[in-house]
């Protein structure tokens, strides 16, 4: 049959609609956070294809982008004439309002473009065109890079753990004419600070962020490791158009060890790569046309300073005495100073960081608890933090303050600054290239009167925005969201998560991959976690495909829970985002790791181990010694990737891979179940630490045996006294299955039990954040355990989307008023704008709902439940609809207040 006459027919009369309503326009629909990759009006992406997105609000409901139109321009005033020179995407018959790819020219270095959008609803109404927005290029071609790394000394002793004052940099500059641009582009490694004239550039610190930056030794490891990665290195672009002054400039850099040199810590092996070096381009435009380059090279000047030791581990030493005066001021004599070295490149290409950087997010006056003897001062905090204290102090020349940081855990780790004073009045001090994470300080002086006024605490961490929140009349699970926010937080840096702020400071990938999706509900996480995946990309063996437990690779135990993060954090950020390019672009390596997996079965078609000679756990951190064997984890996580990549496969359209990745599942689940279930107590092993909870999560239990093995679950669970014995993989695990099976009722009492094992630790006020092991060994700053912050949301708020379809443009509210909770209020900030979810029981026992459902989507509200009816707050009957064991309303977007009877 020859459909196009027919489709085009359809084509034609759509578009005569939206000319007819061209005539009039919806003057309440607007259009608002327009992005690019995510980001507003950035101004240094590579992706030739970028992704742009917008919400709409309104006031009315219902409202749904029924097409958009989107103009992309070289400049503003072609823009304002809506003339789209780089790409018009003329009318799209299309809902999509998040994940739009840019089709137009080709996009060049430096290129900034304008664009933006305008849409129809649902009656072929036309919005206003947006706002304009923007987005610049970075530098995408090697030879775009006119500037050479240079250091301030060759290494000469590699293998050893010294490390050496920082050196600083200077370079004067002069311009004489009228600036139209001046844009830096800019990475110094390990981490470095900026300045022109004398003033920061930026609010950053801690900067670039970490990654798998260039070739190294990787000596006296704790076990075997074949380094087949990926290196890559970070630079930051800013535009200082508006501080750059006519005639006399000045530029100074100051280098920081951070990661790159990083000799402190050497359990894992010595991980380091060389001594600090930078790469720095300031490109000037006139207005007469014309431009310059200022960039790194042997002409540039350094010098050490009073920076005399840095390290994340250990902390600084500073000596003011030796404070290097203007010496980022124009006009400074630098007649004394050497001049810079060019120095070898690191191996890692440099690509624009689009990832938030760490900042100061929040200042903090410690409380004094007093002198404690005739040199130690004290204070604290109300809650963990990772970051540092700033000295505000006075006092002779040459006299001493050591700043102790220490954990919840009474540790501290080996965090310690060291300042000397110069002696010159009131001097101010706070360090650069290190973080601590502490609750108390101890300064220890011998000769300088300290008071409540002598410091301050600043709190450090990647700058991800707030972006959900959750509160019950359960004051105990609140205390539990709390400690998960104060935690994860403490363990952002360089978009990262870190198992611990302190001892380890790792980027665990099985941590990450259990607490995603908390993170995800609790924070504005895309670049973050498109960064990561990154990460795990890079330091993977290109060769077998093995994904090491830690990405960036700094050594670090795991096993395949910990490699199947590759797999099931890009499904993740699909399903919460509706992103297929994080999908395409991730796709061979996930394919590769499941292909690795294949590598390492047994006769039995068991996963015994990984590498040769390395880890390979199972489950971590049991309340109780890990009696579970490790094979079963394993083999469990071996059929989830391969299931999900079957998923992912059928949504790339890949239907080859599809079936052979679900043929894999199949065989996986025949052997699984042949080696691990026992008919005769319906369980999987012994039925306990969450054995027949991996099975049940996972779907390797047959549909005929389901029901039996679940109500062992709940029968342990039981005997248990209804308290967690799962690790850290389990236990967000065991909430989802019961949640899936209707017993959120259990999931409550479970996550009330105030004693042990369980979060009952917060209940002292000592307690800001949550432990790594539940009897409280280790560390007391670890989010592994935060994973349950995702059943807060879902399994109580009753917030849920569809994780097979990707995106919340369609998602389900079930609220549970289980136990003795009698109200919740929540809301999650989703990529189409805010999705919440409140009820309150009433005195006389009716559930009283308000639900915010974003402009473009919709949800379905499921009633508790035996219940049947809802009413608005005009006393309207609401339909419902009976579907499988509950009552259904549909709604549209806008703000809905009802009861359910």
């Amino acid at each position: 049959m020859n459909l196009k006459p027919k489709v085009s027919f359809y084509i034609v009369i759509f578009l005569l609609g939206l000319i007819t309503a061209g005539f009039g326009k919806d003057p309440d629909l607007k259009i608002a956070n327009l992005k690019c990759e995510y980001l507003s009006d950035p101004i240094a992406i590579e992706s030739q294809n970028p992704t742009i997105s917008w919400q709409l609000t309104s006031i009315h409901t219902d409202k749904r982008q029924k097409a958009y139109h989107v103009l992309v321009a070289s400049s503003i005033s072609l823009l304002n004439k809506n003339i789209g020179d780089y790409w018009d995407s003329r009318i799209v018959n299309s809902s999509n309002s998040t994940q739009v790819i840019y089709q137009g020219k080709p996009l060049s270095s430096r290129k900034k473009v304008y664009w933006k959008v305008k849409v129809w609803d649902e009656k072929n109404l036309p919005s206003d065109w947006s706002s304009p927005a923007s987005w610049s290029m970075g530098l995408l071609n090697a030879a775009d890079w006119k500037a050479k790394w240079i250091g301030s000394f060759i290494d000469q002793h590699p293998d050893s753990a010294i490390t050496y004052p920082a050196p600083y940099f200077r370079k004067d500059f002069r311009v004489k004419k009228k600036i139209k641009q001046a844009v830096v582009h800019i990475s110094g490694l390990g981490f470095y600070e900026l300045f022109l004239n004398g003033k920061k550039v930026g609010d950053q610190v801690l900067a670039p962020a970490v990654s798998n930056y260039d070739e190294r030794p990787l000596k006296n490891l704790l076990y075997p490791h074949d380094d087949q990665s990926t290196k890559r290195v970070y630079y930051n672009t800013f535009d200082i158009t508006g501080s750059i002054i006519e005639k006399h400039n000045a530029l100074g850099i100051i280098l920081g060890n951070g990661w790159y040199n990083q000799r402190e810590r050497t359990v894992e092996g010595k991980l380091w790569y060389d001594v600090p070096k930078l790469i720095f381009q300031l490109e000037i435009t006139y207005n007469d046309g014309t431009s310059d380059i200022i960039s790194s090279d042997n002409t540039w000047k350094t010098n050490n300073g009073p920076l005399l030791n840095n390290g994340i581990f250990t902390g600084e030493n500073y000596d003011a005495r030796l404070e290097l005066g203007a010496w980022h001021k124009a006009g400074y004599g630098d007649a004394k100073w050497k001049n810079s070295i060019i120095v070898t490149a690191p191996t890692g290409t440099l690509h624009a960081q689009t990832a938030p950087f760490d900042k100061v997010l929040r200042t903090v006056t410690p409380i004094f608890d007093g002198r404690i003897n005739d040199s130690v001062y004290r204070y604290h905090i109300n809650e963990t933090v990772a970051g540092w204290a700033a000295l505000r102090v006075k006092g002779k020349a040459g006299s001493e303050i050591k700043i102790r940081y220490i954990s919840e855990e009474g540790e501290d780790y080996g965090q310690y600054d060291h300042y000397v004073l110069n002696g010159n009045g009131s001097e101010y001090w706070e360090p650069k290239f290190t973080w601590h994470a502490f609750r108390t300080i101890e300064l220890y002086s011998k000769d300088v009167e300290l008071d409540a006024a002598s410091i301050q605490v600043k709190d450090v961490h990647t700058d991800v925005e707030s972006n959900g929140r959750f509160e019950c009349s359960n004051p105990f699970l609140n205390k539990i969201n709390t400690a998960y926010l104060t935690t994860q937080k403490a363990n952002f840096h360089g978009s990262i998560s870190s198992d611990c702020p302190h001892r380890e400071r790792l980027a665990y990938t099985g941590d990450g991959q259990v607490a995603m999706e908390s993170a995800l509900l609790s924070f504005n996480m895309p670049q973050f976690y498109n960064k990561w995946l990154v990460d795990m990309d890079d330091a993977r063996n290109h060769k077998t495909g093995f994904v090491p437990h830690s990405a960036p690779f700094a050594g670090g135990g795991g096993g395949p829970a910990w490699g199947s993060a590759y797999v099931i954090m890009p499904w993740l950020y699909f399903a919460y985002y509706d992103d297929k390019k994080i999908l395409k672009q991730h796709y061979s390596g996930m394919k590769q790791w499941v292909e690795y997996l294949k590598m390492r079965i047994n006769e039995n078609g068991l996963i015994v181990r990984e590498e040769p000679g390395g880890w390979c756990l199972g489950d971590w951190c049991t309340p109780t010694d890990i009696q579970l064997p490790e094979p079963l984890v394993n083999t469990a996580y071996f059929y989830y990737v391969s299931n999900l990549m079957t998923k992912v496969a059928r949504v790339l359209g890949e239907n080859v891979d599809e079936s052979e990745f679900s043929s894999l599942a199949q065989q996986i689940k025949i052997d699984f179940n042949k080696a691990y279930y026992n008919e005769s107590t319906k369980t999987y092993w012994e039925g306990r630490q969450g054995a027949d909870v991996f099975a049940l999560a996972f779907g390797l239990v047959p549909k005929e045996k389901h029901e039996a093995v679940f109500n062992s679950l709940i029968n342990h669970l039981a005997k248990l006294n209804y308290h967690f014995d799962t690790g850290i993989l389990a236990t967000p695990l065991l909430l989802k299955v019961l949640s899936q099976n209707e017993r959120d009722d259990i999931a409550y009492k479970i996550m009330n039990q105030k004693d042990q094992p369980g979060f009952g630790y917060l209940l002292d006020s000592k307690n800001s954040t949550l432990w790594e092991e539940w009897a409280g060994g280790g560390s007391h700053s670890h989010p592994m355990f935060g994973s349950v912050i995702e059943w807060l949301y879902s399994g109580i708020a009753g917030i849920k989307q569809d994780i097979e379809k990707g995106g919340i443009k369609h998602f389900i509210i079930k609220p549970n008023p289980v136990g003795d909770l009698t109200y919740c209020k929540s809301s999650y900030n989703s990529l189409f704008g805010k999705v919440r979810a409140e009820w309150r029981v009433s005195e006389g026992g009716n559930l009283e709902i308000l639900i915010e459902i974003p402009a473009n989507t919709s949800a379905t509200f499921v009633l508790p439940g035996s219940k049947m009816n809802l009413v608005d707050s005009s006393g309207k009957s609401i339909a419902t609809k009976r579907t499988n064991n509950n009552h259904e309303a549909e709604f549209g977007s806008g703000v809905y207040h009802f009861k359910v009877l």
